[in-house]
């Protein structure tokens, strides 16, 4: 049977404590997240870090091509998606084998993480490891500025605060730099697709970035510009001698002939524009043509930028896979075919770079590959990043599955090129490895006999005083087969020199062959390859290469020491997860470090690898009762040996007599009904024992001493069990009423008591439309799929009122593929708490591995409680269609408040009448009615009862100041109580119109509106002269076609600003008009209010969306905002021509002028208090003067 969960409030925190909360993601910002940023206020700072230098390329004296095609000058920027949700990228890697990154870097110049969303953020450094993999191969790395087009939500207020200027100084550009110093990458790309920026602006943001990178020794940083054009932008391009371009798709060409114009060399410009690449379009082996334009035969005349490739090497394979717990083969399978995929794209279908005979040349078919190898030492271990186990020196050291690109070896710079070939062929072996995760497998094939050279790396390793070229290789046969070591001392291609008499021994079945290369001292190595040589034919023969180093001659490299080694995670009483992080001093001799998790019982995991300076190990299960667990930090030097390395150790808490929780089958039950019960112990109970009450009885077939039970209820009333349970440690009893039998007429009052209730916070949304009022709608599986709680982020939380107090029993959560979606993630953790005040919390779900379930369910022991907050985790994107809490009323008391709305003019009085109906419960002598104002902006007066009509009178009296209010009502009757709100605006009809006679800036944008779009502008006075009824507009003789392409604009006197509370805006003909293709239509669609003291950063206050029949839009703030400017934004139906009567403004009373002495003038129309009552004249206090011209003013008299 399938149980649904139950957990204790008293223990549930001890089960699941920091299933998530301890993960590290990458950093995914908008702005506002990094102004104040530094690596002391974000905690997984360490975890993003790079640690591994930009390595330095060399270029060979004479190119050594495996193709006469391949060139040297164009360059390949790759642009891929590296994670699919740029919030969720974990930090160093995770527990799963369906992680990707490039390999092929021997083709790339420059890497681009290519990542953002309005939603999650525009600001994304790249992660750690695709640093380390991209470094080590000396590619450089860039960052990614969104700036998404409006359709995906974009935001010109973004662009404008990237661009602010404080002292002179980008601060944005200061704060860029800083971050890309830390983490460790180059620089970033700006993509910008929103609008709202200058040219100029943007040159003076990228010579502020370049300036403090140049002069802190950062000379390589790089500012890369898109912004979907087709033609170089010289004034971008000019900014830096690093800036460079991403042309539009459908680029490629020769822009040599800019270099006059950029102030550089023809060469130069193959670094600074770059042709585009839609590759998530074209397929990862369409681009030939594109491919041909830049870079053709006849030599290099562009460059190219390559758009998310991965879409088609990697994300078709695993799209299904993503967010899963357990993919196993299907995941092998797919990661494979991602191997084959990137193979095929940077190589060609054969897998071979000397092939040019195929219709897809692949990348390797133009450009020349580059190299690093250019000094001792150098090592390989054939790792790309992702494996099933985890090898030291050919010895299992763990089994799981894992990715980590930063672990990535340098892999060979030909795939593959081998003499004699036939069907010979090379895969990945996951299976089998001497370091890291993967080897290197050549397949002999049907039969494999004779010579074969197999070129590797290209090298420029200068042999001086001697060394050692290290090979360790596994063959499937010794006897009729070996391997020789070829190396060229050339710059050629073709080897000069075979190595021999190799100094070999055999560990964990591998061969480990060592070569002096004494021999070689003067001498430069520009290739090392193998010859794999059949004396005799071999049948199905293999040979995996687990290594090959060039080492210094007697080379003993110094070990890095592990410096303060920390952890601030602590462990559960069953289970925990551990943050670790430390310093180093990096040097050319570090390779990477290995992470062990060593038990009490001495049996040690290595747990991870890494090459900076912080991991994070997922969750581990405490074994036994053992009272710590151990993590050391061992680096590994470039000659694969391990060092001494440092540890920590990390106290569970003390084993204890068993913690226990019950998971249950229902807590609310009719008599003759059953339910299943499990109690839940913690450390390895051995024995239970039940104790029922007598309202329930054991069902046949259990025992009292079974874990789990069965219950028949046969008494009406609320149930407590008892349960003693035992482990090593001793035997705890435990207590609750964990479930209540009812009658048929309590059973029929338990209803879905959120539904349409109240959302009091959140942590977060997509967009303002998919948001967790969707998930209280009642609509479990809704039409449109916008009718959900999405939002991408791991950790997600929504707090709900109830508004009244309820006796809960169970909650449903109908999650991503229960809905109209399918195939996306789900979720796998979640807690639910309760409260009834709204601060003391309870947590009565906390439960883990759910991912599977599309309808969760849960039932808990019967808790009263207003308040509910839901705290869903997810890996990946969260969807809730419908959230449901099922409960009855907890007492029977019935309130209604009437109107539930109203408006006040300022100094007036109004009431509110509260109608009450106790139910079957006598009246509380403590019986009263209690009525709060949120804001203060009305008074509340003396509440009176009218026990006849079961009535309570409320008056208010609205202060001088206008603006909104919440009215909150509360009826006790001893511990029972109901709550009802009513909303007050407070208004005025006394205030003068500040836009009286002004005249109104209006503005007709030619393209959807951005700052700096081009504009036709207007003087109209017919705006403010009191005819709310006729067209103000009617100068203006284009039809509108663009977004938000019409703006009003009213200035405050200058060097004054106004303290705005109230506007008004009148439309002609109810909104209603012939527009240009002489058809009668609506005319605004959306207006919006917006202020601010900068039009280039006007702040939206009030939009008024969807508007049809209409006259006056009316909008009091909910306090009063000062502000230099005002503008109306139309947003029109296409054709139509802009359309406005009338704009009023009215600001905020004044504050009270303070006089000794007062006289009444005879223009003064009349005196009142602050609440309302006439005087005949002036006394001590504030005094409210309304004057014969309408105004009014407070008059404080002392």
């Amino acid at each position: 049977m399938k149980l649904n969960r139950l957990i204790l409030a008293a223990v549930a925190a001890m089960f699941v404590e920091g299933a998530y909360a301890q993960q590290p993601y990458g950093g995914c910002w908008h702005p506002d997240d990094i102004k104040n940023w530094s690596p002391e206020t974000d905690k997984d700072a360490k975890f993003n870090r790079s640690r591994v230098p930009l390595a330095k390329r060399f270029k060979e004296p004479e190119l050594m091509k495996a193709n006469k095609n391949q060139y040297y000058e164009g360059q390949i920027c790759n642009a891929p998606i590296l994670f699919p949700t740029c919030s969720m990228c974990p930090s160093q890697g995770a527990y799963n084998f369906l992680g990707y990154q490039p390999t092929y870097w021997q083709y790339m110049d420059k890497l681009v993480y290519w990542a953002g969303s309005a939603s999650e953020g525009i600001i994304i450094p790249p992660p750690a490891g695709s640093i380390d993999a991209a470094h080590q191969s000396g590619v450089k790395v860039l960052g990614q500025v969104f700036f998404p087009p409006y359709a995906y939500g974009g935001n010109q207020a973004w662009v404008r605060q990237m661009l602010t200027k404080e002292n002179g100084v980008y601060i944005y550009a200061k704060k860029l730099y800083e971050i890309a110093k830390y983490i460790g990458f180059d620089g970033w790309f700006i993509n910008e697709e929103t609008g709202g920026g200058t040219d100029s602006e943007w040159v003076g943001f990228i010579k502020e970035f370049n300036k403090i990178a140049d002069a802190n020794g950062d000379t390589q940083m790089e500012i890369q510009w898109y912004n979907a054009q087709y033609s170089p932008n010289v004034t971008i391009l000019k900014s830096h001698k690093n800036t460079s371009q991403f042309l539009e798709y459908g680029s490629p060409g020769d822009y040599r002939r800019y270099a006059s114009q950029l102030g550089c060399t023809e060469a130069e410009t193959f670094s600074k524009i770059y042709g585009g690449v839609q590759v998530a379009a074209s397929g990862h082996t369409g681009f030939e043509s594109a491919l041909n334009r830049a870079m053709p035969t006849s030599g290099h005349v562009g460059s190219l930028d390559l758009f998310c490739p991965e879409e088609k090497t990697w994300k078709d394979n695993v799209r299904n896979l993503l967010g899963k717990n357990d993919t196993g083969p299907d995941a092998y399978s797919a990661i494979t075919k991602t191997f084959e995929n990137e193979m095929q794209m940077w190589t060609n279908y054969a897998g071979d770079p000397t092939v040019t005979t195929d219709a897809w040349s692949g990348i390797s078919g133009h450009v020349l590959e580059r190299s690093v190898i250019n000094s001792m030492p150098f090592t390989t271990s054939f790792c790309v990043g992702v494996g099933k186990h985890r090898f030291v020196e050919g010895e299992v050291k763990a089994s799981q599955d894992w990715y980590h690109s930063g672990v990535q070896s340098i892999m060979p710079t030909w795939r593959y090129w081998m003499e004699n070939k036939d069907d010979a062929s090379f895969e990945i072996n996951w299976e089998d490895a001497w370091n890291f995760g993967s080897s290197l497998k050549l397949k002999g094939g049907s039969a494999f006999t004779g010579d074969h050279l197999w070129r590797l790396y290209k090298t420029q390793l200068a042999v001086n005083g001697g060394g050692t070229l290290r090979l360790v290789y596994k063959s499937s046969n010794t006897t009729n087969a070996s391997v020789e070591v070829k190396l060229s001392t050339t710059s050629s291609v073709n080897p000069d020199v075979t190595l021999s008499n190799p100094t070999t021994k055999t560990k964990n079945g591998w061969t480990v062959a060592e070569y002096d290369l004494s021999s070689l001292n003067g001498k430069t190595i520009y290739m090392i390859g193998l010859n794999v040589k059949a004396k005799f034919t071999v049948y199905d023969y293999e040979l995996s290469l687990g290594e090959l180093s060039v080492l210094p001659a007697n080379y003993a490299p110094e070990a890095v020491e592990v410096k303060n080694l920390a952890t601030t995670s602590t462990l559960g009483n069953v289970q925990g997860d551990a943050r670790l992080t430390w310093d180093f001093d990096y040097t050319a001799d570090f390779d990477h470090f290995d992470i062990y998790k060593e038990n009490e019982d001495g049996t040690q995991t290595l747990v991870g690898q890494t090459r900076d300076e912080a991991f994070y190990v997922p969750t581990f299960q405490r074994k036994d009762n053992e009272a710590y667990v151990k993590f050391i930090v061992t680096p590994v030097m470039k000659d694969m040996r391990q060092q001494k390395g440092k540890s920590i150790v990390l106290d569970y808490p003390q084993a204890t007599a068993p913690v226990v929780s019950f998971t249950i089958s229902n807590s609310y039950l009719k008599v003759g009904e059953s339910a299943t019960i499990t109690a839940n112990g913690t450390g390895n109970p051995t024995a239970f024992k039940w104790t029922l009450p007598e309202g329930l009885k054991l069902a046949n077939g259990f025992s009292l001493t079974d874990q789990t039970i069965t219950v028949v209820a046969e008494k009406v009333g609320k149930q407590r069990v008892t349960v003693d349970v035992t482990n090593a440690i001793g035997t705890s009893t435990t207590s609750s009423n964990i479930l209540d039998v009812m009658t048929e007429e309590e059973y029929k009052k338990i209803f879905n008591v959120v539904y349409q209730k109240k959302v009091l916070g959140y942590s977060g949304s997509t967009n303002y439309q998919e948001v967790p009022d969707k998930i209280i709608d009642g609509e479990t599986n809704p039409y449109s799929v916008s009718d959900k709680w999405c939002n991408v982020s791991a950790d997600n939380w929504v707090t709900f009122d109830l508004q009244g107090v309820y006796r809960i029993y169970s909650f449903k959560i109908y999650d991503g593929n229960s809905g109209p979606e399918s195939g996306v993630d789900q979720i796998d953790s979640y807690q639910i708490l309760l409260s009834e005040d709204n601060e003391h919390w309870t947590t009565v779900v906390d439960t883990y591995n759910r991912q599977s379930e599309s309808i969760k369910t849960d039932f808990i022991a019967p808790t009263r409680a207003r308040y509910v907050k839901l705290v869903p985790h997810v890996n990946g994107i969260l969807r809730i269609w419908e959230f449901e809490v099922y409960g009855k009323k907890d007492n029977s008391m019935k309130i209604s408040a009437s109107p539930e709305q109203m408006t006040i003019n300022a100094g007036e009085n109004n009431n509110i009448y509260v109608t009450y109906d106790l139910g079957e419960v006598a009246k509380d002598p403590q019986f009263k009615c209690t009525a709060t104002s949120k804001n203060g902006n009305v008074k509340i007066g003396t509440i009176k009862e009218n026990t006849k009509k079961s009535t309570f009178i409320i008056p208010l009296t609205a202060q001088q100041r206008m603006g909104d209010d919440v009215v909150t009502i509360r009826v006790e009757n001893g511990d029972d109580y109901e709550e009802a709100t009513v909303q007050v605006e407070v208004d005025a009809t006394t205030q003068p119109n500040v836009l009286k006679g002004k005249k109104a800036e209006v503005r007709h944008y030619e393209n959807d509106y951005s700052f700096e779009a081009a504009f036709k502008k207007y003087d109209v006075s017919g705006l403010t002269d009191g005819n709310k009824t006729d067209e103000a507009l009617s100068d203006i003789e284009n039809a509108s076609t663009h977004r938000d392409d019409v703006w009003v604009i009213f200035t405050a006197p200058e060097g004054k600003q106004w303290d705005l509370s109230k506007v008004v805006v009148n439309i002609p003909n109810k909104n209603y008009a012939e527009n240009d293709n002489n058809e009668m239509n609506y005319v605004n669609k959306d207006v919006k209010i917006a202020v601010g003291d900068d039009l280039t950063r006007m702040n939206t206050a009030k939009t008024f969306s969807g508007l049809k029949e209409v006259s006056e839009l009316s909008y009091i703030f909910p306090e009063s905002v000062k502000t230099k400017y005002l503008a109306v934004i139309c947003n029109l139906y296409v054709y139509s021509y802009p359309s406005l009567a009338e704009v009023s403004a009215f600001e905020q009373f004044a504050d009270p002028t303070a006089i000794n002495n007062a006289t009444v003038l005879n223009a003064v129309k009349g005196i009142y208090t602050v609440n309302g009552t006439k005087l005949n004249a002036l006394q001590k206090g504030i005094n409210i003067v309304k004057f014969a011209d309408g105004t009014v003013q407070k008059v404080l008299v002392k």
